[in-house]
């Protein structure tokens, strides 16, 4: 009961034993201590009843305003603990908010980077200082990003906010993809890489899976000297998928193989080398296949000795037949609407796709994408977000209806990476989505691949 209902009982309670007080007096009045008349029994036992009706009003309004202190103390308590879990989502919407900002802010001048590096290879001589440069910087965009998104991730899977894309797959052809692209980085140029990969199937991220093998293999190679080897392997232990990243290099004691999976530990160098990164695409690598119901963990023989990684996954008994791929339209120049606010970035991806033989036009805000699109009607339109005037979802939406977008592919290209700006996008209208940086020869590849799908 609240305290404002319960003064209107206790008042009347106290107000009854007075009026039973004035009703039934006493018969009897003492006076010096002597008694002057006898009182009457009735007398008597109005008195009893008054006096316990008045002791009880004097029990009720003590425990009553106990109670009412209790229930504001309760109500108190409430408001506070409300105002708590108020002020814990605002937090949490602002961590939300602050990496979504970091990861957007990051990957902008990587674009830049990405992008001018690309220049320079088209410009440049085909060796050279000015090639070598161009490389350096390739590299070290590559390494950045790699950086940016394993923190980023990391950030998601601690808050409790990566989601995973699990579909049936093979896990072999999954796992020779991402080798593949490892070599085709450079990444593997000073070490031997051999693989054997028997036939096994798993529910998984095919995404995240190459991420986990990047991520092993990047980490083998880091602290494996020149000239040493790298094995991959995978095969099936009953119901459970075993990927092994088996390297010759410098080895570990027992007690940092059982802690090498946390965040921010690292191991004893290569010699002659500096310590490498932050200690975080381990730790991603364990958060990664606990989402997918495994587990990693790491042994070694010791010190030099090398190390091997292991990360165990749940099995399937088969993953369906792969869709046929669509026929890729033959490379040819597409006329392209770049729509990105950023001076540099849209100059530096304009030149190096004009460079590769693309017709590309240039607008800085929503309404003036708009307009080029509805005047030029290219094979693409390139759409950043966060633009003045008309945001990319508003610049897709706009476009939905219009009859240069029937057989036109609409890319977002964004800084902002997480899975609800993908969401917003595709449901605005876009066909693809693309985080910052991406090389321009690969968003040429892609809006080749989409054209082919809208025009069979």
């Amino acid at each position: 009961m609240q305290p404002a209902r319960a003064r209107p009982l206790l008042l009347f309670v106290a107000a009854w034993a007075l009026v039973s007080v004035l009703l039934f007096p006493p018969a009897a009045v003492w006076v010096a201590g002597k008694t002057l008349e006898s009182p009457a029994p009735e007398a008597a036992a109005a008195l009893g009843v008054a006096l316990a009706l008045a002791t009880s009003a004097l029990v009720a309004l003590v425990t009553g305003r106990r109670i009412a202190a209790a229930l504001a103390a309760l109500t108190e308590s409430e408001k506070t603990a409300a105002g708590r879990e108020k002020a814990a989502r605002a937090a949490e919407r602002a961590k939300d908010e602050f990496f979504a900002m970091l990861g957007h802010e990051l990957r902008n001048p990587l674009a830049v980077l990405a992008a001018a590096a690309h220049v320079l290879r088209k410009q440049g001589p085909a060796q050279g200082p000015v090639r070598e440069a161009a490389a350096v910087v390739d590299r070290q965009v590559e390494q950045m990003t790699r950086l940016v998104e394993d923190l980023l991730d990391l950030s998601r899977v601690i808050r409790g906010k990566l989601s995973l894309n699990r579909q049936p797959l093979e896990l072999a052809p999954a796992i020779e993809r991402a080798l593949a692209e490892l070599r085709a980085s450079g990444r593997l140029a000073r070490h031997g890489l051999s693989s054997e990969l028997a036939p096994v199937a798993a529910r998984v991220d095919e995404a995240r899976i190459s991420q986990i093998v990047a991520n092993l293999v990047g980490n083998a190679c880091k602290y494996t000297p020149d000239g040493g080897t790298i094995r991959v392997s995978l095969r099936r232990e009953r119901d459970t998928a075993i990927l092994r990243v088996h390297d010759s290099g410098v080895g570990m004691p027992p007690e940092l193989a059982a802690r090498v999976f946390d965040l921010f530990v690292q191991g004893d160098a290569v010699p002659g080398q500096g310590p490498h990164g932050l200690g975080v695409g381990l730790a991603l690598v364990k958060h990664l296949a606990e989402l997918h119901g495994g587990r990693a963990f790491a042994a070694s023989a010791g010190p030099g000795q090398g190390s091997v990684f292991t990360v165990t996954l749940p099995v399937i008994e088969s993953a369906p037949e792969p869709a046929p791929a669509p026929r890729p339209i033959e490379p040819a120049a597409r006329s392209i609407v770049l729509v990105e606010d950023d001076e540099d970035a849209r100059r530096s991806m304009r030149v190096a796709l004009s460079l590769d033989g693309h017709d590309v036009h240039e607008a800085a805000d929503g309404p003036a994408g708009v307009s080029a699109v509805a005047k030029l009607k290219p094979d693409a339109a390139v759409v950043d977000i966060g633009l003045p005037g008309l945001s990319g979802y508003q610049v897709a939406a706009a476009l939905r209806g219009s009859p240069a977008r029937e057989h036109m592919v609409l890319v977002a290209m964004t800084g902002y990476g997480s899975a609800e700006a993908m969401r917003q996008a595709i449901q605005a209208g876009f066909d693809e989505y693309v985080t910052k940086p991406i090389a321009p020869e690969r968003l040429a590849r892609l809006i080749d691949a989409a054209l082919a799908r809208k025009r069979p």
